[in-house]
């Protein structure tokens, strides 16, 4: 995947990364998680190229290439804002999340 010009339009894909390695967490994706992960990515206009090689990944079984640590501690908030609406939108919350959420937030360097 090419590194795109715009520094949103990286911190954006970057989310959308961080948001399939959580989708995964708990061993299952949903077809709301997916939904939610679309609705997000369009929302930050990410390129079309960019989402489909990442779903790829997901539909083909590969690994799913990691989040930029570095780029997503530029904006902590809203990088939890993007993974608490992720995890709420089925209604399910499940203990793999939970403990997603606790990582995320000490790899951003959030404490309680």
């Amino acid at each position: 995947m090419a590194t795109p010009s715009n520094p949103d339009s990286h911190f954006h894909i970057e989310v959308i990364k961080l948001l399939l390695q959580v989708a995964t967490s708990d061993g299952r994706v949903t077809r709301e998680e997916i939904d939610q992960i679309i609705d997000t990515a369009r929302g930050f206009s990410v390129p079309l190229s960019e989402l489909a090689a990442l779903t790829h990944c997901l539909q083909e079984g590969k690994p799913l290439p990691p989040p930029n640590v570095g780029v997503l501690r530029e904006q902590p908030n809203a990088v939890l804002e993007a993974v608490h609406a992720l995890i709420t939108g089925d209604g399910h919350v499940h203990e793999a999340e939970i403990e997603m959420t606790r990582q995320i937030r000490e790899m951003l360097g959030i404490t309680p």
